[in-house]
């Protein structure tokens, strides 16, 4: 299944600067927009589905933060970015009031590696694990990367948790008192088929690997929690991706119900 691209809208009265931005965007594959002015921005905007707003700030007509402010009114789930090559304290923290990321120009040879680092949506992840000592361990680790997960010891508090908040991402023990994992999985995925789980398992086999796997859920050994960030790190990529072209548009439909398969490419 090919991966739904991002639309992706450049906005720069500098065409040169515009078109080659425009280009390495292509060659990263995003549906690319681009506007010499905020007005042509603000009309595009209107009129279709845009995921991420990357912006100059000296623009004539309408400065780049005029421009965000009035595409996360007509938006406001869209991600911005402004660029500038004269920025400053005050204008990064007007920015940074905004919800929106600063950027420097004269740093854009780490632009598109920064980009593929960003954000694109809330991402509610549920971490479930009968030792309190592991999961605080597990939750404060994930705190650190830019989340603020819900956790539960059991599986009777995670489908309480799973009732009354939507979550993305469930991060699961095998052995559990009152629900083993992988029937915690099962009824978690009753309750929203959408949800992306992973078992976590010190006593794992291939029996237990297969039947993971029969859930379409990923399985991690916990004796291998060296590698499990960067594992972490694909989950997230993936679900962001999903999230940007199917969870950012107004009015939900067909997309809402696409699945998540592989990990977005920088």
């Amino acid at each position: 299944m090919k991966k739904d691209k991002l639309t992706i809208l450049l906005v720069d009265d500098n065409e040169k600067f515009l078109n080659s931005m425009a280009q390495r965007a292509k060659l990263r594959e995003y549906n690319v927009l681009t506007a010499t002015n905020g007005e042509q921005a603000l009309e595009m905007a209107s009129k279709q589905t845009i995921h991420i707003a990357v912006v100059d700030q000296q623009m004539p007509g309408m400065e780049g933060l005029v421009v965000i402010t009035k595409l996360k009114a007509i938006a406001p789930d869209i991600k911005t970015l402004l660029l500038t090559g004269h920025g400053d304290e005050k204008l990064k923290e007007a920015t940074q009031a905004l919800n929106s990321t600063y950027f420097d120009k004269e740093d854009i040879s780490g632009f598109w590696d920064f980009l593929a680092n960003l954000s694109l949506g809330e991402i509610n992840i549920l971490l479930v694990d009968d030792n309190p000592k592991f999961l605080k361990i597990l939750a404060d680790r994930i705190k650190l990367k830019g989340h603020e997960p819900l956790t539960a010891l059991n599986g009777k508090e995670a489908l309480e948790i799973m009732e009354s908040n939507r979550i993305h991402l469930a991060i699961v023990d095998q052995q559990m008192p009152d629900i083993d994992g992988l029937v915690l999985i099962t009824q978690l995925k009753k309750i929203d088929p959408a949800i992306k789980t992973m078992l976590l398992t010190g006593h794992g086999d291939e029996k237990l690997k297969e039947a993971t796997q029969a859930l379409n859920s990923s399985y991690f050994e916990k004796e291998d929690m060296g590698s499990f960030w960067g594992f972490f790190r694909k989950i997230l990529k993936s679900l962001e991706t999903t999230m940007a072209a199917a969870g950012m548009a107004e009015g939900g439909d067909h997309e809402d119900a696409l699945k998540i398969k592989g990990s977005k490419k920088d």
